[in-house]
Order: structure tokens, then sequence, then C-alpha cells
């Protein structure tokens, strides 16, 4: 009897100690699924293959991540070179591919807003003034939609609407950019410059930034 009752006794004695050791490993278990992602409070991360980086661990992709191509945002000096064009109220030659001519230099600022601001090197009856918006694309790329105003020689008159749309690209030291133009003209009552297109200048654009020093 005594012997059965020792029997017993170790037997619940050693459901005890597995009772205890469950409740460990699932306390155990809980702490590193909390533990996932983010540093502890001693500032190490939970070593677990499948769980998400913690703030301190990098990123299998972080050489991509951390690529910040150089912003368009600031003054420019740009030279257009037409390599298509049509007859229409600007007197400059009809070309196609692979011709090309200087066509304008401009001052361009791009402002961080997403607005734009350009000044060509042209007499003011020559439309030497446009405003654009601009837009990111992607790794240094941007689109840009301007319009100006063309007037009569004499100045008193609007003559013509003009719209350029671009895709310029920001060479990585941030100290050029590149891309092409087009350039549509229309009559002087389609002030939005969505209607007939009388004559259109097709080309690439060259930039060079102009810094303080």
């Amino acid at each position: 009897m005594n012997r059965k009752n020792n029997f017993d006794s170790v037997g619940r004695r050693f459901a005890v100690l597995i009772a205890l050791a469950t409740i460990g490993v699932l306390f155990g278990a809980s702490g590193a699924k909390a533990g996932c992602g983010a540093p502890s409070k001693a500032g190490f991360a939970t070593p677990v293959p499948f769980a998400s980086h913690s703030a301190n661990a990098p990123s299998k992709n972080q050489g991509e991540d951390d690529y910040h191509p150089a912003s368009i945002v600031g003054l420019w000096h740009v030279a257009y070179t037409a390599t298509y064009t049509t007859s229409g109220p600007l007197p400059v030659p009809v070309i196609s591919p692979p011709e090309s001519f200087p066509f304008v230099q401009t001052y361009k600022t791009w402002h961080g807003d997403g607005t734009e601001f350009e000044n060509a090197f042209l007499p003011t009856p020559g439309g030497n003034i446009c405003f654009g918006v601009w837009k990111d694309l992607d790794h240094g790329t941007v689109k840009l939609h301007h319009i100006g105003l063309m007037f009569t020689p004499d100045g008193s008159a609007i003559a013509n609407i003009f719209t350029v749309d671009e895709i310029d690209t920001v060479a990585p030291n941030g100290k050029t950019y590149s891309g092409r133009f087009d350039m549509k003209i229309f009559d002087a009552t389609d002030v939005l410059g969505k209607g007939t297109v009388l004559q259109e200048i097709k080309g690439t654009t060259t930039a060079t930034r102009i810094t303080v020093d």
C-alpha cells in the first residue's frame, strides 16, 4: 500500500513538472512572436528567419530603397534642338530626322511645388515667357506641360497660344538633364491649347544647372 502511495506521489510530481515545462514553452513561443519585426528592450531583434525586418536590420533591397535620384528643382540653362517640324506661324525650316537645328535657349526654373517658369532667349513678341506644371515619374525622370502666349510683331495683340510637353531625366550627379519636347501652336482663341494644332515642333532638350557658387 505504501509502495502504491509512493508511486502515486511520484506520478503527481512528474505531471506537475511536465505541466510547468509546457507553460514555459508556451510563454517562450509567445515572447518570440511578439518580438518579430521589432527590437527587444535590450536592443536585439528576435532572430526569426521569416519575420519582417527590424528597424535596425538591413533590408534585402536596401541598395535600391536608399537610391534617391537627383532632383530637378532649381534653375537651369536649357538648349532645345528641333528634329521634326511642320509649317505654320513660326518661320522655321520644315525638317524630319535625321535633320536637326538649334531651336531656342531658355532659363528655366523648376519649383518644388510642381510648377515651372521659363524665360526664352527671344524678343517679347516671340513668346518668351511660359508657365508649366510637372510631376515625378520615376528614377529622376519628370513630365512637364507648360503653356504660353505669342504676340503680333508690334506686341499689341495675342497672335497664338503654344504648349510644350517634355519628358526629362536628371543625371545622377544632378548637374545636367536631357530629354525630349513636343511644342504645339494653336489659335489665339484656344486658351487651353486643346484644339486644332497649327504647327508642331519636336526635338531634344539638354540642360545645365545654374548654382549659387
